[in-house]
């Protein structure tokens, strides 16, 4: 049976400079998440193991984000929305909002169950609708329109006022939650949602998937971890049953990346129009046409994309066969000129998902430093160059 909340904290993602960092949008908005999560627990009288809230940090890794979030905001009395910058730069939050929303009749009827909250402050005359709502929240308090919500948590000096801004959200959340349709209807999925962020830094990110299909497989390779194709392919399969590449995606939209997956010949095409990950399971160097497929690939693979090696060393056969493979694989694509520093071998789910975030970020950083950049048509392909005074070779 679905659990039923008050209330769902949605918020815009920071990124990872490293893979075990945890950045300061991210840790205050969790810590902003449990304190409110207690005031609405004390308000209503719930007992204390039963949630009352819900924010995408309790989503189970590896699991199929896009469904679980889909399931949980269907099941949501009212939308908790932590405005700033990057709330509306990004794709994931605004398609939140909006799979949220339109479980309702209208605007004014889905405005009367989302809570807006000034999180970090943004340009008064920018997205000025969303700024007066959010303002009425911190009525009186002066340090909330200054300094925002996430301010608020963090210093010690504001802390009765943040106190006084969180117990006013839990009487909201109480109140409206009172008199949220039940049963509500469904939420529209995340996957169907299609918003624009504005002023958006995103680029597309492409997943490249290089795997056989079960009918492809090695002889003696045991079937579980395959299907009908390349995006099939689940490596973890004895811990979840979602498709690394699916998995891959999700963290990529999450993070602000528009993701698209490319497991055909004629898809690889198109890892060249956006930063790009790779990921191959090493029994594809197993495969009859195995190692030509990773030499094609090599030709195609554009200088910023990542390769990932995806193992599981849990696996039986990890050790009497699959180890060796990866030393071929990752020979093969060197050979073919694909530099070791792009290759890393991943054999842990757990290292998996601590590490992504930072892969995924890294990717994009590497993309947007090494990308080709094609001037406007019509423009005059020869630049402009500085000469020197009177005298000097260029005068």
């Amino acid at each position: 049976m679905t659990s039923r909340y008050y209330f769902y904290l949605s918020y815009g993602h920071s990124v990872r400079l490293r893979a075990d960092d945890r950045p300061d949008t991210d840790h205050w908005a969790g810590r902003l998440f449990t304190e409110l999560s207690a005031e609405v627990a004390k308000l209503t009288g719930a007992e204390p193991s039963t949630p009352v809230g819900y924010y995408d940090d309790l989503v189970r890794p590896m699991s199929d984000w896009k469904a679980e979030l889909t399931g949980v905001l269907s099941s949501t009395d009212v939308f908790v929305a932590l405005y700033s910058p990057g709330y509306f730069n990004k794709s994931w939050p605004l398609r939140e909002r909006a799979s949220f929303t339109g479980r309702f009749d209208g605007e004014a009827d889905a405005e009367r169950f989302v809570l807006p909250v000034l999180w970090v402050p943004w340009p008064r005359w920018e997205r000025e609708a969303e700024r007066a709502a959010a303002l009425r929240l911190g009525a009186g308090i002066p340090e909330y329109a200054e300094e925002g919500l996430q301010a608020m948590v963090r210093l010690a000096m504001y802390r009765r006022q943040y106190r006084t801004v969180v117990t006013r959200m839990a009487r909201e959340i109480v109140t409206a939650a009172a008199a949220a349709p039940r049963p509500g209807r469904e939420a529209v999925a995340i996957d169907e949602v299609e918003v624009e962020p504005t002023d958006s830094t995103d680029i597309q990110f492409t997943v490249g998937v290089l795997a056989p299909s079960r009918a492809e497989r090695p002889g003696g390779r045991a079937a579980a971890p395959y299907g009908s194709s390349p995006r099939s392919w689940n490596p973890y399969r004895g811990v979840q049953k979602f498709p690394i590449a699916e998995y891959v995606a999700n963290v990529a939209e999450r993070l602000g990346q528009p993701a698209r997956i490319a497991d055909r010949a004629t898809d690889l095409l198109r890892l060249a129009e956006g930063a790009a990950l790779v990921l191959i399971d090493p029994w594809l160097a197993g495969t009859t046409g195995g190692k030509e497929r990773l030499r094609e690939l090599a030709g195609r693979l554009p200088d910023w994309a990542t390769v990932l090696l995806v193992a599981d060393h849990s696996d039986p056969q990890y050790v009497a066969r699959g180890a060796r493979l990866y030393e071929s694989v990752a020979a093969t694509l060197t050979a073919a000129g694909v530099a070791q520093s792009r290759i890393t071998l991943i054999v842990d789910i757990g290292r998996l998902v601590d590490r992504l975030p930072s892969i995924i970020d890294n990717a994009c950083t590497v993309y947007r430093k090494n990308a080709p950049v094609f001037l406007p048509k019509g423009a005059d392909s020869v630049l402009p160059r500085i000469s020197g005074g009177e005298g000097s070779p260029d005068a």
